[in-house]
């Protein structure tokens, strides 16, 4: 069965998915190969960076930097090489597969961003980054989910993206109390004037941190 089903694209120029799957150790193609790989990797660490940047408005460098390397990591790679079944298809050389038999996981992780850099070649930057965004969607799914807990501002900015386009959320100090020394914060979060969540706290930030976790949890 043609790996093309399987990764929902149709190649017009069946070349580009030939060297994308001739591993070097085969000879063939061996430096466009390698070529393709570095592509790939580029565009896809461009495509997710730019899909977190957007969604996350209000996520810091590090907290961009740890979602990004959750998808794009080495082992995110190989497991998702797997998945299209790309160990099955890729040409290795008959020596390698006599003596180890299964590609390893570089080996797996490399063939999918020279697949990448095909597909790209094969069409344009916006064709696929959207099939770089269908492939990885659980994934995504899996940051989103996770950047609630330790981002919940950024992830309730994304709702509101979603949900309200061109709409941010308003934080508010509705309430201060206690001494100067020990002050609480009140905060309340709110969408066109509707309040949709609360945070008490110390400290205004973490106030804000709270309400936005406050109003993800009733979104939900």
């Amino acid at each position: 069965m043609s790996l093309e089903p399987i990764i929902k694209y149709t190649f017009k120029d069946k070349e580009l998915l030939e060297i994308a799957l001739s591993h070097p150790n085969q000879k063939s193609f061996a430096s466009d190969y390698q070529r393709f790989e570095f592509l790939g990797d580029s565009i896809l660490s461009g495509c997710i960076s730019k899909y977190l940047y957007n969604c996350f408005k209000d996520a810091d460098e590090g907290t961009l930097n740890i979602m990004r390397t959750a998808i794009v990591s080495g082992n995110s790679l190989s497991k998702k090489a797997l998945e299209l079944k790309i160990d099955k298809r890729i040409k290795l050389s008959d020596v390698y597969r006599k003596n180890f038999g299964e590609p390893s996981s570089s080996m797996l992780e490399d063939t999918l961003e020279a697949l990448i850099a095909a597909i790209y070649l094969d069409s344009d930057l916006k064709t696929v980054e959207s099939w770089i965004l269908d492939c990885f969607r659980n994934e995504l799914k899996v940051v989103r989910e996770e950047i609630k807990r330790i981002n919940p501002k950024g992830a309730l900015q994304e709702w509101t993206q979603l949900n309200q386009e061109g709409i941010i959320p308003q934080y508010r100090v509705k309430e201060t109390a206690g001494p100067d020394h020990n002050k609480s914060y009140t905060v309340e979060v709110s969408i066109e004037g509707k309040v949709l969540g609360t945070g008490i706290s110390t400290s205004i930030k973490n106030a804000e941190i709270d309400a936005a976790l406050d109003a993800l949890n009733k979104i939900k």
